[in-house]
């Protein structure tokens, strides 16, 4: 009894706990790894909102922190384009099994390879080609991609483009540039946001406008996260030159600007396949340390539904409906940005802009040359290929003629025998 046992514990003391030595050690123990897990989790997005009706693109959907946001936002009743690699069944299987587990049938995906700028273009024709416009309420971009250490140099296939600035940042910036004519065309009633991601490791890219590939400079394989941060920064910069250019916009019907508001979201440090991919050093070896440290892991990173909640804040906190101006926002709250002086330098954001818009324009060039060049080669090896089917057919002709000849020849000379 609860009555006999307290009795007990005041007259005898610890000595009629059960195991009190273990316990003594153990109890502690894991009330702190409690307290640090519950800490290193962040806060969490208190907000509701009914999104039943919005329209919402997401970058990144699929996975890791991405696939937290949509699965939440799918089950809020929200309208969802996800936008991948290509539609392969694995995407359309996802699709399926997100339509069943949230209850909404309005959840679809279109192809946009962000490591292609003539894909990102394709889908934003697409999507801008309709009459009446499209409805779009919120982009939500959640792509990233960190190269681990000891990766050298790459460049996207055709283009040419480093692949993490193409994902993290050249990708982003060309599609809501594209879309920025369907985003400026909703109605001024509608609170429209553009949610980009950002990390830490912003603070620490290696970031120079005259060479933002790393084209001239010796490219940092060891340390990747001064390219991953560098394109990080560039797609904060580009919000807060985003959201200007969309202010000074008047809208005809009514002279004013567009209800749009850019929120950048630090999500934190996340235990995504994109950090095991960074840390397990992209191989087999690497992979069995970071399993070993996986309790480490565990308890100082978030977990992908964790590092979702700010930029979940970002999308229903109705904080953001007072201003038309950048928010910066981290563990749910909204903060100054990183002080870093090119934050507060207007004319820096503006020339970035310029200066990455004329990137895109040469890399879609680029591009545009090596497919046409691929469609000749390939019209050529049909040709030849048709040239050599030809040849070979007249050359059987040629041996089946002479073989009839032959038969031909030998029953005459039996005749006459």
């Amino acid at each position: 009894m609860p009555v006999n046992f307290l009795g007990a514990l005041l007259a005898e003391g610890t000595s009629v706990i059960p195991n009190y030595d273990v316990l003594k050690i153990a109890i502690p123990a894991v009330v702190g790894v409690g307290t640090l897990k519950y800490y290193f989790s962040g806060a969490r997005n208190t907000w509701e909102r009914k999104l039943h009706g919005k329209v919402i693109l997401i970058t990144g959907g699929t996975s890791g922190m991405g696939a937290a946001v949509a699965s939440d936002l799918a089950q809020r009743g929200a309208q969802l384009v996800l936008l991948v690699r290509e539609m392969t069944p694995w995407v359309i299987e996802y699709i399926e099994d997100l339509r069943e587990s949230s209850k909404n049938a309005l959840i679809y995906a279109e192809a946009c390879d962000l490591q292609s700028m003539y894909s990102v273009r394709k889908f934003a024709t697409k999507w801008l080609d309709n009459q009446p416009p499209r409805r779009l309420d919120m982009v939500v971009c959640c792509a990233g991609l960190a190269l681990p250490p000891g990766h050298v140099r790459d460049a996207t296939p055709l283009e040419g483009v480093e692949p993490q600035y193409a994902v993290n940042y050249l990708a982003h910036y060309h599609l809501l540039t594209l879309l920025t004519p369907a985003l400026k065309i909703q109605p001024p009633d509608r609170d429209v946001r553009i949610v980009l991601t950002t990390c830490v490791a912003s603070v620490m890219g290696d970031f120079d406008m005259s060479d933002v590939q790393f084209n001239k400079r010796p490219y940092p394989s060891m340390r990747p996260w001064r390219v991953f941060g560098a394109a990080k920064l560039q797609l904060a910069l580009f919000g807060y030159e985003l959201q200007r250019r969309i202010n000074a916009y008047e809208r005809k019907d009514n002279n004013q600007s567009p209800n749009l508001r850019v929120i950048i979201v630090d999500p934190g440090l996340m235990r995504t396949p994109s950090f095991q991919r960074f840390a397990s050093l992209g191989s087999l070896w690497g992979l069995l340390l970071y399993l070993i440290l996986w309790p480490i892991w565990w308890l100082l990173l978030k977990a992908p539904i964790s590092g979702a909640q700010s930029t979940l804040h970002a999308t229903m906190s109705p904080e953001f409906e007072e201003k038309k101006e950048v928010y910066y926002v981290s563990e749910c709250t909204v903060r100054p940005p990183p002080s870093l002086p090119i934050f507060k330098d207007v004319e820096a954001q503006k020339k970035l802009f310029d200066v990455t818009e004329e990137i895109i324009k040469e890399a879609e060039q680029r591009g545009a040359v090596a497919r046409k060049r691929a469609e000749v080669e390939k019209k050529v090896d049909e040709v030849r290929r048709q040239q050599k089917e030809r040849k070979e057919k007249e050359e059987k002709e040629k041996s089946e003629n002479k073989d009839d000849e032959k038969k031909e020849e030998k029953k005459e000379d039996e005749k006459k025998d």
